[in-house]
């Protein structure tokens, strides 16, 4: 995956897929994390905060520097479907080893 960007505080192609892939993963763990007592599957958004936050830091990537790359990327849409591709591929891998 080639970094095509030269743009300063913008996250090399490489580093957003990583965290929009887990972004994404921590996503779906939080649909499933009951938030009550009545153990309801409804989206806990508490979790997804310290998810988004622990996935930040171990990227070493600010909300903000997410956010100006996220806008950035989606002014190259050609780059972000290639990152998508290459997400679902990380997905389906992640899945098939789950099944086995």
């Amino acid at each position: 995956m080639v970094n095509c960007n030269n743009n300063k505080g913008i996250l090399t192609q490489k580093k957003m897929t990583q965290v929009l892939l887990e972004l994404h993963l921590a996503e779906a763990l939080a649909q499933h994390i009951p938030k009550d007592s009545l153990q309801n599957e409804i989206k806990n958004t508490d979790s997804l905060v310290i998810f988004t936050r622990e996935i930040f830091t171990k990227n070493q990537v600010t909300e903000k520097e997410f956010l100006q790359s996220l806008e950035w990327y989606k002014s190259k849409p050609e780059l972000l479907d290639s990152m998508y591709q290459n997400i679902l591929s990380e997905i389906a891998i992640l899945h098939s080893k789950k099944v086995k």
